[in-house]
């Protein structure tokens, strides 16, 4: 019986996770199907019971309803208990299990920009965003010793909670909260690198707060969203205005989804196979393959 497995977001038809996760399957032999389900908000709670009768053995979780998947799954691993946000979730006996592979996932595919693209150490990054997604960026910095950051956001106040649920008593020590609008104002100062945490709905291009923000000493521009297209991101069109080296979220899609595929099947991902896939379907090379894991 062939097994399936999914992505669920509202929207979801631009996600590129099926076309890379069906060929890494059917690369391994694997009889499987991976598609996508579009569930708005307040339909969370009935698609989980509905995919659990359905036999789904896993899927990924996408904006935006990372947070809320958190609270449905009562068995989740350690990162996301902490982040609070869960991207993969997959099926045991005792009934879902919750992961979040978007922290290492981000980890590893910014360790290969500043490796390949930068090539300079960065002690101070800017984080825009204070969703699910900003949460996992957030813990990663932290982890992976970057003392000092900075969290930009529309609303202040949902930063500050998002940095007190993660971090209590950081705000005024190594941890800066700004409104988008105050970091328009003051510009980047000592910050090495941009991140962009922010949705699609909240960065959307009529809105270019970084038009008016000095970078002058920025040295990378990292987007967690990606165009299904392959062109530039409105937020990675500013870095490359300013001539800096940028890089789209595809590079932290495939590691998180090759780790998601991972727990799914118990098998080594062929990261190589899920990259090609995608640089068939959007017709350029891409250079993001992780070269410490996977086949």
């Amino acid at each position: 019986m062939k097994k399936l497995y999914g992505v669920v977001g509202y929207p979801v038809a631009h996600s590129l996770s099926p076309v890379f996760q069906q060929a890494a399957m059917e690369s391994l032999g694997i009889d499987a199907a991976y598609v996508p389900f579009q569930v708005p908000p307040e339909k969370i709670d009935a698609a989980l019971k509905a995919m659990e009768i359905l036999g789904v053995e896993g899927f990924n979780v996408t904006i935006p309803h990372k947070e809320s998947v958190s609270k449905l799954i009562s068995e989740k691993d350690r990162v996301s208990t902490i982040v609070g946000a869960v991207n993969t979730v997959t099926r045991r006996s005792e009934g879902w299990f919750g992961a979040n592979t978007d922290v290492p996932g981000f980890r590893e595919a910014f360790r290969l920009f500043v490796h390949r693209k930068v090539r300079e150490t960065l002690f101070y990054p800017v984080v825009l965003g204070a969703g699910g997604s900003a949460r996992s960026v957030i813990f990663a910095l932290r982890e992976a010793g970057f003392g000092k950051l900075t969290i930009a956001n529309r609303s202040p106040e949902r930063a500050r909670s998002l940095l007190a649920s993660l971090y209590p008593g950081e705000e005024g020590k190594d941890v800066s909260i700004l409104s988008l609008e105050e970091l328009s104002e003051r510009g980047t100062g000592e910050c090495d690198v941009l991140i962009n945490a922010l949705s699609r709905e909240a960065f959307p291009e009529s809105f270019h707060v970084l038009d008016r923000v000095d970078c002058s000493g920025v040295k990378g521009f990292f987007d967690l969203s990606y165009r299904s297209d392959g062109l530039p991101t409105p937020f990675l069109e500013a870095g490359l205005r300013l001539g800096i080296p940028v890089e789209d979220g595809l590079g932290m899609l495939l590691e998180q989804g090759a780790l998601s595929f991972e727990l799914w099947t118990g098998l080594p991902a062929p990261r190589s196979v899920m990259a090609e896939a995608l640089q068939t379907k959007l017709g350029r090379p891409l250079s993001f393959v992780s070269d410490n894991k996977g086949a």
